[in-house]
């Protein structure tokens, strides 16, 4: 019964259980009964009054009750009742208050019910295992406490995602999932604010809230952010981000406010480009890579297809992003042309990046390209170096040796379709016959 009292985290509900236990310690279980009680319904009110800021059923219960407890009223069984109505406590809940008030009205009136110890321990355990011990459903409080910190330099020690979400969890452990929409309101208004170090950390922590991916949260952060920041430019590369996080939002906007993001997303592509390091979230790659792999290529092409054309136009150099479109075929098909494109490019400035980029890609190529573009992908190189690009030329010549996987593939798709692959290499003006085409680069 001590370790049950240590469970409690609210001091005063647990200065009644101390005196019930007490009283249990000296026989006088009669007592020990109508203290837990008395601590059961306090605690019951706490939890409704810490709930009323963020929720107006709990709202409307607590100014229910309220006046009849203050009143010194008979407020146990309404409070039950509406608690109950209301969907905030279980049926099987209220049976168990109702058992437990029961108890304690033979325990307290002459009723000439002589009350055991192990009845007194029973109402003292269900009372705290049941109710007590749980956490109280924090809101307001918690909040403040998030809010009053988020602009300490050391908030988030570490900027690795996993770190940054460990920090979160820990911050809104007891916070009741009815107090996340006034959480998200206080952190988009510090994202908004002067002070640089508390923007950063509200952006972080918004991140790391998307990136949970959970249903409720998701349309916490779409209602209190995405829906009325999207017309705001500022906000481009932080819905960029929260998207990356958790594509999911995307399935819950509106007509105007999807119309809104895809603006945003473009815009942020725009100012970012493909520059940043892929892992970044607010890479455009990272995020179409991120989209599809929840949304999948449908999707994405009906409801952002002017983002989708702007990525693949770009055709980013990123295994990464290579491999993330290995299921969406009609968007690998059309990476795969323009970079064909680029690799039989008359223009240097186009076939040699790509030259550079290819053999670092060449692991992600091969596991994505059928055997015929690995080889169509060899012949447009052999093509870029007659147009003297000196990257395809240094790759052809050195026979495709820095691209082992592809030039595996292609190898294999010339020995089973010798016709495919001669039409292959007209495609890309090679005229020499296909064994000759071997000889030379494989």
């Amino acid at each position: 019964m001590e370790e049950l009292v240590a469970t409690v985290p609210e001091k005063d509900i647990a200065s009644y259980l101390r005196e019930a236990l007490v009283c249990y310690g000296a026989g006088a279980y009669r007592g020990c009964v109508v203290l837990t009680h008395i601590a059961l319904f306090d605690g019951l009110r706490q939890k409704l009054l810490a709930l009323a800021p963020v929720n107006a059923v709990a709202k409307a219960v607590s100014a229910a009750i309220e006046p009849l407890a203050a009143s010194q009223k008979v407020f146990e069984l309404p409070l039950i009742h509406q608690m109950k109505g209301a969907g905030i406590i279980t049926q099987l809940e209220a049976d168990i208050l109702e058992q437990l008030n029961k108890q304690r009205n033979k325990a307290a009136h002459p009723s000439g019910h002589f009350v055991t110890a192990e009845e007194a321990r029973f109402v003292f355990s269900e009372a705290i295992q049941k109710f007590l011990s749980q956490p109280i459903r924090q809101t307001s409080v918690v909040v403040s406490g998030i809010i009053a910190k988020i602009s300490g330099p050391n908030f988030f020690p570490s900027a690795t995602m996993s770190d940054i979400n460990a920090v979160t969890e820990q911050e809104t452990q007891t916070l009741d999932p009815a107090g996340m929409p006034q959480l998200v309101a206080k952190l988009v208004e510090v994202l908004e604010g002067a002070d640089a170090t508390a923007t950063r950390n509200a952006r972080r922590f918004l991140l790391s809230l998307a990136s949970r991916r959970d249903p409720s949260t998701s349309a916490v952060l779409v209602k209190g952010f995405v829906d009325p920041k999207a017309s705001n430019d500022a906000h481009a590369q932080n819905i960029a981000m929260m998207v990356t996080a958790d594509p999911s939002i995307l399935r819950s906007l509106s007509v105007a406010t999807r119309m809104r993001v895809e603006a945003l997303l473009l815009k942020n592509a725009s100012a970012v480009g493909l520059e940043v390091p892929y892992p970044e979230l607010r890479n455009p790659a990272r995020i179409l890579a991120s989209c599809i792999s929840v949304l999948g290529e449908t999707s994405m092409m009906a409801g952002y297809k002017q983002f989708v054309d702007w990525v693949i136009d770009k055709a980013p150099y990123s295994p990464e992003f290579i491999r993330a479109l290995k299921t969406s075929p009609t968007l690998l098909k059309s990476l795969t042309g323009h970079y064909l494109e680029k690799a039989s490019n008359s223009q240097w400035d186009v076939s040699n990046p790509f030259a550079e980029a290819l053999p670092a890609m060449d692991s992600a190529l091969a596991d994505v390209l059928s055997d015929e573009d690995a080889f169509r992908l060899v012949a447009a190189v052999v093509r870029g170096a007659d147009w003297n690009g000196f990257g395809p030329i240094e790759i052809a010549k050195g026979k495709f040796v820095n691209m082992p996987a592809v030039k595996a593939k292609a190898i294999a798709f010339a020995s089973v379709n010798p016709a495919a692959a001669q039409s292959a290499m007209i495609d890309f003006d090679q005229s020499s016959e296909l064994s000759d085409f071997m000889t030379d680069y494989f």
